[in-house]
């Protein structure tokens, strides 16, 4: 019984994937997606730090800390974690060489695109990863909760802020809403491909040993220093990458004491 509901909460989400995916892919030849595109993008203005913030989420360096910080307690969360960084990485620039769409800023007049930052202008728009990005972490930490009723709320939260996090690459004039939807499906889709690698190749064990505890450490000193030296746009996106540098410091700091702990006689 167990095997048949988890089969079909596979093929669901597959499904969902796969419509996400489509419809982008759809929606990208058709004129609704640049009449969205101006549409959204000038719908909501006043509040370009919030925007900037959020898109901030979308990376890749940012999303991957933040998982291995909040991930690790549970049972195979920092395995699925780097798996999906790793699927992702492969997934998202093959698909964009594949499609090479022109971004919003190649096609539109200026005039007719409020941007934020400096939104890219290269022929590599279609699917948006940093869409991608926040929505296979947000669908990961999800799964990665305890299971009870009292965690619904936080998983909405979660696909909220995602979702959110998804929108304001078109808000800062970055993607189109083709690309966002095309992204959001391969988020999921990653996170899928990822817990049936896990199934047939775990990596669990094997990270929960004290050298592999040590690398992951390294890890994220690593990401740290990335994000302490990356270019920010604008001073909101500065704010956002410190605080999510310093809680990725906050947890390495938590994972070497615990390590040290492990290891006392």
């Amino acid at each position: 019984h167990k095997r048949t509901t988890y089969a079909s909460l596979a093929l669901c989400i597959a499904f969902f994937s796969a419509a996400f995916i489509f419809g982008g892919v759809l929606l990208s030849k058709t004129d609704v997606n640049q009449q969205w595109m101006i549409a959204i993008n000038q719908s909501v203005s006043g509040i370009d730090s919030l925007w900037s913030v959020l898109t901030q989420f979308g990376e890749g360096g940012v999303a991957l800390l933040l998982l291995l910080v909040f991930t690790r307690f549970s049972r195979n969360g920092t395995a699925l974690s780097l798996k999906c960084f790793l699927i992702g990485s492969v997934l998202s620039p093959s698909l964009k060489a594949i499609f090479a769409h022109a971004r919003p800023l190649s096609v539109l007049d200026a005039g007719l695109i409020h941007t934020i930052g400096y939104p890219p202008t290269a022929a590599n728009s279609m699917p948006s990863g940093h869409s991608m990005t926040a929505i296979a972490a947000v669908t990961l930490l999800c799964l990665c909760l305890p299971v009870g009723s009292k965690f619904k709320p936080v998983a909405a939260l979660l696909v909220v802020f995602g979702s959110l996090v998804a929108l304001s690459r078109i808000m800062v004039g970055a993607h189109w809403p083709s690309d966002v939807l095309a992204g959001g499906g391969l988020g999921i889709l990653i996170v899928c491909l990822a817990v049936q690698w896990e199934q047939f190749q775990p990596w669990s064990n094997y990270l929960k040993q004290s050298k592999s505890q040590w690398g992951l450490m390294l890890c994220e000193l690593g990401l740290v220093i990335y994000l302490f030296r990356l270019h920010a746009e604008t001073p909101a996106s500065q704010l956002a990458i410190d605080v999510i540098a310093t809680l990725g410091i906050a947890g390495l700091m938590s994972r070497l004491s615990l390590l040290r702990k492990k290891e006392m006689p």
